[in-house]
């Protein structure tokens, strides 16, 4: 069966044996960015590689940050305004300590800094736009699909259609996209059981609530 060729469609030629073989096989997404940091002559002082953190390295973050939070605040307890305040920031000092890659390194393999400690050097302005730099990377190149196109969508009715749910990588969605499968997949029900192609856009346009205003308002 040939591979679909809609953009975030749903893979239609890998075995679940083979998936973690072919994910493997994949460069981790990154992206190169210049660092938020100028030199005499007005220029940026350099780029820096900012890659999508996996999900142990992520859960490896908010664990050092907790830790490092809890030496620095012995009398410091979870909701208090300190607390609170200095987790967070170290938060984003162990996250991007992870997340920022040295661009020459081959396969960016070697961390852009040595150690936390050195991103704690920087300036908070500087590791708040690494920071935004890091969002931005991990919504524009992240596994969690956030826009579908219509064939896009047609797709992964398809796929659910003849896989069903548990075959499906269904949790590639994101919740908002979840959600508008799940209304285009209605609509196109609704659509089918009153025999009309045009109930799916009606029902699209115009919400339950303001067409049973209208009726109201027909009937009076």
């Amino acid at each position: 069966m040939a591979q679909s060729k809609v953009g975030f469609g749903p893979p239609s030629d890998t075995a679940p044996s083979d998936l973690w073989r072919k994910l493997q096989a994949m460069p981790r997404p990154h992206r190169v960015v210049d660092f938020p940091r100028l030199d005499a002559s007005g220029e940026p002082v350099g780029q820096i590689a900012i890659w999508v953190l996996t999900q142990e390295e992520q859960m490896i973050s908010s664990t050092a940050a907790e830790k490092w939070t809890k030496e620095k605040l012995k009398d410091g307890s979870k909701g208090d305004l300190g607390y609170e305040t200095v987790f967070s920031n170290e938060a984003v000092v162990q996250t991007l300590f992870r997340a920022l890659r040295d661009p020459s390194s081959e396969n960016l393999g070697r961390p852009a800094f040595p150690t936390p400690s050195a991103i704690r050097s920087l300036t908070m302005d500087e590791c708040g736009r690494l920071f935004e730099y890091y969002l931005s990377t991990q919504l524009e190149l992240g596994p969690i699909i956030a826009h579908l196109s219509k064939e896009e969508m047609d797709a992964w009715i398809d796929r659910l259609a003849a896989g069903g749910l548990a075959a499906s990588p269904f949790v590639l969605l994101s919740p908002d996209m979840q959600k508008a499968l799940a209304h285009s997949m209605a609509v196109q029900i609704a659509a089918f059981r009153t025999g009309s192609p045009s109930a799916g856009s009606q029902l699209e346009k115009t919400p339950p609530d303001e067409q049973d205003e209208d009726r109201d308002a027909s009937e009076r």
